[in-house]
């Protein structure tokens, strides 16, 4: 068994490692900060560029810390016969910048009519405040697949996407110490989205 495989079962054994579909599934402990003010989704000049990185660096070294973590990308299959057009992004570079191993599949049977397989494809890193700036900006402008990082001692996931971070924490009094900390950087939408 991959060793990332053994890992995201020990703590979110029957979900899929994509933010989106961690949030939908109900996954517990989550919460939303987003990456600029007022729920600006898109940086517009280099210093919501520069808002953005700060904001997803602080919480990732929140959620991850320095001990080791798993840096994860999760590839759809794109059908023979069609076209995605975020395939013209290179939407899985961090896959091969990163040497991420192939960890397992999984196949999707509520988007389609068909099923999408997913590929996912994980490493073992370190968070370094800056290390991953690149790639978060890529996620930030969508130009990266689902990307994610994972605790390998206490499974918390931190989930960047554009618009902002998905948080999956080990603790409930995490959360609640997080939005207080960050509370200026949370949605005023009543289900926190």
């Amino acid at each position: 068994m991959n060793p990332f495989r053994h890992v995201w079962s020990r703590f979110h054994e029957g979900l899929w490692p994509v933010g989106y579909r961690l949030t939908s599934s109900g996954a517990a402990n989550w919460v939303r900060f987003h990456s600029l003010p007022e729920s600006k989704r898109y940086a517009d000049n280099d210093d919501e560029r520069r808002a953005i990185l700060e904001r997803q660096n602080l919480l990732a070294a929140e959620v991850l810390g320095s001990d080791p973590c798993w840096l994860v990308q999760t590839h759809w299959i794109t059908p023979a016969g069609m076209t995605d057009v975020a395939d013209a992004h290179d939407p899985f570079a961090a896959t091969r910048q990163f040497d991420l191993k192939p960890a397992f599949e999984f196949a999707d049977e509520d988007d389609d009519e068909d099923p999408v397989v997913w590929r996912v494809h994980a490493g073992q890193t370190r968070w370094t405040d800056g290390s991953f700036d690149e790639l978060l900006t890529s996620i930030a402008e969508e130009r990266a697949g689902p990307t994610l990082w994972v605790s390998e001692t206490t499974g918390s996931v931190f989930a960047p996407y554009d618009g902002g971070t998905d948080l999956f924490l080990a603790k409930p009094e995490e959360v609640a110490s997080l939005k207080a900390k960050y509370r200026d950087w949370l949605s005023s939408h009543p289900a926190g989205l």
